[in-house]
C-alpha cells in the first residue's frame, strides 16, 4: 500500500511529539512492506509566491526509506504562538501542484497530523480522487489558534464564544519571522549554538508567561476566530475518519464539532518496550520526578506550590526536573535533557512520575514511558493517557489543584507504591508502535 502523511517535517527540523509520532509511524509502516511518504510545508518564497512540491531525495531514518515531499509556498506555520491575520492562513492555491503529486503517487491513504500549513484544495482534490483521508487530532489547533486552549493560568472558559482571542493571540509571530522559520537557511542552522540559545530563552519565557497581553477585544475580532475555527472544521468534515489518542481528546473535539467517522486509539512510539519489573520501595526519601516543560500549563508551578506544602510539614522526598528552574528550591534535583537511551536509568531512580497538567493534553508520552518501567503515576484528570492506567497502577486526580496534590503527596506511602508498581507489572498492556501501526490500519485505515 501506499500512505502519504502531510505533518509539519523530519527531525532535527521538526521535533516534539506529533513528529515523534508520525516518523516512528512511517518507519513502522516501511518495515511492513508499505511505500511511505511525508508531504511537508516548507519554504515560503518573497517573490515567486506559486505553489509547487519540490521531490527531495528519500529521508533514510534507521535503514528505512520515506520519500520527501515539500511543499513550496505552503500556508504559514503558526506552531503555539497564534493567529493574528488570518486571512494569510486561510487562503487557498496550489490545486494544480497537488493534482500532480497525487496523480504520480496515487497514495491509498492521506494521513494528516496537522492543518498548520495545509491548502484546503489539498484536501479537496483528495476527496475528489476519492482518496481515504485520516487525521489524528495531536493537538487543539482546530479549537485554539494557541494550540493550548490555556489562558491566564487555567483554562480558557471563553472557548466557545473566542471573545478573548484577540487578546491571547497577540503573541502570534509575524509572517516575515514565520517565513525565517520556514527557509532553507534556518533548517541548515536550527541546531547550532546560537540558535539553540535563541530558540530556549524565547521559549522558556513563553511557556512560564502566566498573563497574555492588552489587546482591544470587539466583537468584530471574536467574529473573525469563530470565522477561522469554522474554515478549520470545514477541512476536517472532508476527512473519512478523525483519529483521537485518547478518551480526553474525544471529548474536548465533540464539544465544538460533530464527526460522525471517529475512533480512539492509543498510541505509542518506538522507543516503547516492555521494561516493567518489580521496583525497591525501601527507601524512606520519596523519589518523585516531573518531565514535563517549565510551565504554567503543564501543571510545573502548580507543582512546586503543592510541595512546597509538602515540604514544610518535613516529608522527605526529592523532586528531579530537567531543566534550569527560574527558582529553585532545596528539594529539587535539576538534570540536563534526557534521550531516550537513558529512560532505563531515569526510571530506576524514580519512585513516581507526576504529570500535573492544568491543560487539556491529548495523551503524555512521559506517562506510558513510565508505566512501561513500571513506574506508578500521578497525573491530572486533563492527562489523556489516564486512558492507559489499570486500575491502582496510579491516581488520576480530577480537577487538579494544589491542595488536592498536596494532600495526595503527603499522605502517599512507600506501601502503596510498592502496590501500584506490582499491578502494573501483572495487569498493565504497554502498547507499543507495532500494535499501534495494526490499530491505526484497521480502525482508521480500513484496511483488514
Amino acid at each position: 500500500m501506499k500512505i502519504l502523511h502531510y505533518a509539519l517535517g523530519f527531525p532535527p527540523y521538526r521535533s516534539g511529539g506529533l513528529t515523534k509520532f508520525c516518523v516512528d509511524l512511517m518507519i513502522q509502516q516501511v518495515k511492513e512492506g508499505n511505500i511511505v511518504a511525508m508531504l511537508w510545508p516548507g519554504q515560503m518564497r518573497v517573490i515567486n509566491k506559486s505553489v509547487s512540491i519540490r521531490i527531495h531525495g528519500n529521508v533514510k531514518i534507521k535503514k528505512q526509506e520515506i520519500l520527501n515531499f515539500e511543499v513550496i509556498n505552503p500556508l504559514p506555520v503558526s506552531f503555539d504562538e497564534g493567529i493574528t491575520d488570518i486571512n494569510a492562513y486561510t487562503m487557498n492555491g496550489g490545486a494544480e501542484a497537488y493534482k500532480e503529486l497525487l496523480d504520480k503517487f496515487q497514495p491509498d491513504v492521506i494521513h494528516i497530523h496537522t492543518l498548520m500549513g495545509l491548502h484546503k484544495s489539498f484536501l479537496e482534490i483528495a476527496k475528489r480522487k476519492k482518496i481515504r483521508l485520516v487525521f489524528t487530532a495531536h493537538d487543539f489547533f482546530p479549537i485554539c489558534p494557541k494550540v493550548t486552549m490555556f489562558r491566564n493560568g487555567a483554562l480558557c472558559d471563553t472557548a466557545q464564544t473566542c471573545e478573548n482571542c484577540g487578546a491571547c493571540n497577540t503573541t502570534a509571530l509575524s509572517l516575515n519571522k514565520i517565513k525565517i522559520l520556514q527557509s532553507p537557511v534556518y533548517r541548515r542552522m536550527k541546531d547550532s549554538s546560537i540558535v539553540k540559545k535563541i530558540r530556549k530563552y524565547h521559549r522558556d519565557r513563553y511557556l512560564s508567561e502566566l498573563t497574555t497581553r492588552n489587546s482591544t477585544n470587539t466583537v468584530e475580532m471574536a467574529n473573525q476566530y469563530i470565522k477561522l475555527r469554522n474554515y478549520y472544521y470545514s477541512l476536517l468534515k472532508l476527512m473519512d475518519t478523525i483519529h483521537y489518542n485518547s478518551s480526553v481528546t474525544k471529548k474536548v473535539y465533540e464539544s465544538f464539532f460533530d464527526f460522525p467517522n471517529n475512533c480512539i486509539v492509543s498510541i505509542s512510539h518506538a522507543d516503547i518496550r516492555d521494561n516493567r519489573k518489580i521496583k525497591n520501595y525501601s527507601n524512606d526519601n520519596l523519589r518523585i520526578r516531573y518531565l514535563g516543560p517549565q510551565s504554567y500549563a503543564k501543571g510545573y508551578f502548580l507543582l512546586r506550590v503543592a510541595l512546597d506544602k509538602v515540604w514544610n510539614i518535613q516529608r522527605k522526598f526529592c523532586l528531579d526536573v530537567h531543566f534550569e528552574p527560574m527558582e529553585s528550591a532545596e528539594y529539587i534535583k535539576v538534570h540536563e535533557r534526557y534521550s531516550y537511551n537513558e529512560l532505563d536509568k531515569l526510571f530506576d531512580e524514580t519512585d513516581v512520575l507526576v504529570a500535573p497538567s492544568i491543560l487539556y493534553e491529548t495523551f503524555g508520552y512521559t506517562v506510558l514511558e513510565a508505566l512501561s518501567y513500571g513506574v506508578p503515576v500521578i497525573i491530572s484528570g486533563n492527562v489523556g493517557a489516564k486512558d492507559i492506567l489499570p486500575k491502582g497502577a496510579g491516581i488520576v486526580i480530577d480537577n487538579m489543584d494544589e491542595k488536592k496534590l498536596s494532600t495526595v503527596l503527603q499522605n502517599i506511602t512507600l506501601r502503596q507504591l510498592s502496590e501500584m508498581n506490582q499491578i502494573i507489572v501483572k495487569q498493565g498492556n504497554i502498547i507499543q508502535i507495532e500494535d499501534m501501526s495494526r490499530k491505526i490500519e484497521t480502525n482508521c485505515y480500513g484496511w483488514i
